[in-house]
């Protein structure tokens, strides 16, 4: 009986990486009214959602380690399939944080001190608005179910009366979409069965030339397994989209939602070293290497995409842009001022967070952020990961350091100096999944 009664309760998940944190807010909850989780990471927290019916997610922000804004949005469907509300709970105010927060999904904020009654108030409240919306969408479902069969012959000819790209290409799904343009995997109609592709189609023909750039540079990079492929270039509606492979995998920000034998990580950054490297040689850098794009296949094979933002050095050493993704961005492509070593800082990055599975840096005030990377020492990545080999942690200082001058000249080098240092570094490529 009483667990039946408990079962019936609210569920509670509070995400702060400090226990004693946690057990403070604990505190102003009633624990004869909730069903209380607590988790210090967002893999705790993933894993607890799918568990459980969680009503309301309290999280702790402010401590640049959580990482705040990726746990709203890793955080997007609980069990029930139902948005989960997220409350944050700020040391103290400050605008930009909770404008960023509320940004990334969060649906309300308290700052301390809180006052339990205020805290149970907004709690019930988001929790009865997430148990009325999963009982409309039940219903939504239950009456779809029904009607859908009784009209799919009716409708079956609307829903495929697609508008074909090139009179071949129809769009299948959206990848994506950014200043730029859109990302769709599409398909191939005239080939039974179809094949699959995806389309980088610029917003307006304004960005056709960024279009164009970026297959330039696939194509020049042709010929490497880490390196999607191009198909074609094509223009519809005077719009030039880039068809290239689509790639069967999951990102690798999705495959590190679990913590990676160190074989793995080996696995994952002997390939990127070489991919980057092959870039490097034809004076081409990145520019925006981070884990949501990079492309983890099923065999553990991997390809690095979105060359969106790379640019062709061709006699310059220097790019004079600003371009990239905040936490993997080095102090000199802050100023404008990317080079081949700001791809080797970006993979030291990389490198940090899947041996210790920290940022070095990490803020979600996009300034503050910014002045960390510019200004704040290096935490050693041996503090977050007490088993780590000396000589990795030396190989992922050098890539960190703040002067350029001090690190690698390119991932060649770097390749080279991690294959010395470990012969049999990345020597057998692993699935991760």
């Amino acid at each position: 009986m009483d667990g039946n009664k408990d079962s019936e309760k609210r569920a509670i998940l509070i995400i702060d990486n400090d226990r004693a944190g946690a057990a403070k807010l604990r505190s102003l909850l009633n624990e004869n009214a909730y069903r209380i989780y607590t988790a210090g990471t967002l893999r705790e927290a993933r894993v607890i959602t799918e568990e459980k019916s969680v009503n309301v997610v309290l999280l702790a922000m402010g401590r640049s380690d959580l990482g705040p804004e990726r746990i709203i949005k890793g955080l997007k469907r609980g069990k029930d399939d139902v948005q989960i509300p997220v409350i944050v709970i700020l040391e103290s105010f400050v605008e930009d944080l909770v404008a960023s927060a509320l940004k990334a999904g969060a649906v309300d904020y308290l700052a301390w001190p809180v006052d339990s009654q205020e805290l149970a108030r907004r709690t019930g409240v988001y929790a009865r608005l997430k148990e009325d919306h999963r009982s409309v969408t039940d219903r939504r479902k239950g009456f779809l179910k029904g009607l859908l069969p009784k009209l799919s012959g009716g409708f079956h000819s609307l829903f495929n009366a697609t508008e074909l790209m090139d009179q071949r290409y129809e769009k299948v799904d959206r990848l994506g979409i950014g200043s730029f343009g859109e990302v769709w995997k599409i398909k191939d109609v005239t080939k039974d069965p179809p094949d699959v592709y995806v389309a980088k189609i610029p917003l307006s023909k304004k960005l056709n030339a960024k279009i164009e750039k970026e297959a330039r540079i696939l194509k020049n990079l042709a010929g490497h397994a880490g390196v999607p492929e191009v198909r074609e270039v094509i223009e519809e509606k005077k719009k030039i989209a880039l068809i290239q492979e689509f790639v069967f995998g999951k990102t690798l920000f999705e495959v590190i939602e679990r913590e990676l034998e160190e074989k793995e990580v080996e696995s994952v950054m002997i390939q990127l070293f070489d991919v980057v490297a092959h870039a490097h040689n034809m004076g081409i850098i990145h520019r925006d290497i981070k884990p949501e794009n990079i492309i983890v296949k099923p065999d553990g094979d991997i390809k690095l995409l979105d060359f969106g933002a790379a640019k062709e050095l061709k006699e310059k050493e220097m790019s004079n842009t600003v371009t990239g993704s905040r936490p993997f961005m080095s102090p000199e492509q802050i100023m404008g001022k990317s080079q081949r070593r700001s791809d080797v800082w970006a993979l030291g990055v990389v490198m940090y967070v899947l041996y210790t599975g920290m940022f070095p840096f990490y803020h979600d005030v996009e300034k503050v952020l910014m002045d960390m990377i510019l200004e704040v020492p290096l935490s050693p990545p041996s503090k977050f990961n007490e088993e780590l080999d000396p000589e990795i942690e030396r190989i992922i200082l050098k890539c960190l350091e703040k002067n350029p001058e001090n690190r690698y000249p390119d991932a060649g080098a770097l390749k080279k100096d991690i294959t010395v240092s470990f012969p049999n570094y990345g020597k057998n490529i692993l699935p991760l999944y």
